[in-house]
């Protein structure tokens, strides 16, 4: 996820109402949908599946984090909160122990199954259910997010992660500041981009969600894309930057509701 290199035009460019974009997927002979929000309106290629949910994978240790971190499980994102010992792990970038920080960049899913067991079933679930997090249903504490129980829309995380960039989330300010700063993925002089991967095997399905902030504009995104091969996961990176690149004025309105 390393060639965001069109943000700047395409915050240059109102939404003014919702508006249906290019399919790009079809391009790639896959499907999915990329919906951006600027917190009045929409733009999409399918609003149809912007609004079908499914399981977030791990974008969601955007929310554990979240969660963990206004329910005092752990104090702040550089505490050591999950200690490897020696079991056997999907990747070896996993065999170390982990503060939120560091987890979340290594998207160590042992160290957030771990936080989840801490934050516990009845915290977690009221956590889900105050933010309205898609199905909010939870199955397995430490699974539920990888298992297509807990379940969300492209929409639903373009929402959330618009009121993540504006600290309006139901935690304190200094949470939110702290989760966005470990999600921070690149900066200049003229814009910050907080985003967040994840990808679910059971169901080849991938992500990208987050937002892109500049001194006058806040867009936030979400993409899911179906993905039949791993080893093609970059078409995720690649749509977004299709789409963040051909986004203009020229596209049909449609309204989302």
């Amino acid at each position: 996820m390393r060639n965001f290199i069109v943000f700047i035009l395409f915050l240059n460019i109102a939404i003014g109402e919702d508006k249906i974009l290019g399919n790009f997927f079809k391009d790639c002979n896959t499907s999915g949908t990329f919906i951006v929000f600027d917190g009045k309106n929409y733009a999409s290629n399918d609003f149809k599946r912007a609004k079908q949910a499914f399981s977030p994978a791990s974008t969601f240790k955007i929310f554990n984090a979240l969660i963990a971190l206004d329910n005092g499980v752990v104090r702040d994102t550089k505490e050591i909160f999950y200690h490897y010992k020696g079991e056997k792990v999907f990747l070896p970038s996993w065999k170390q122990d982990a503060s939120l920080s560091s987890a979340i960049k290594r998207s160590q899913v042992p160290a957030f199954k771990e936080l989840a067991r801490k934050i516990g079933l009845k915290t977690m679930q009221e956590s889900l259910n105050k933010l309205s997090y898609g199905n909010a249903k939870i199955s397995k504490i430490d699974t539920f997010w990888l298992d297509n129980s807990l379940q969300i829309s492209a929409k639903n995380q373009a929402d959330l992660l618009f009121k993540l960039s504006q600290n309006s989330l139901p935690f304190s300010k200094k949470i939110q500041e702290e989760v966005k700063e470990i999600i921070l993925f690149k900066e200049d002089k003229i814009q910050k981009i907080y985003a967040k991967t994840g990808f679910n095997d059971n169901i080849n399905l991938a992500w990208i969600v987050g937002f892109v902030k500049t001194e006058n504009k806040i867009l936030s995104f979400a993409l899911n894309v179906d993905i039949k091969d791993i080893k093609n996961i970059k078409i995720r990176e690649e749509l977004l930057n299709k789409y963040l690149a051909n986004f203009s004025n020229n596209n049909r309105i449609k309204s989302f509701y």
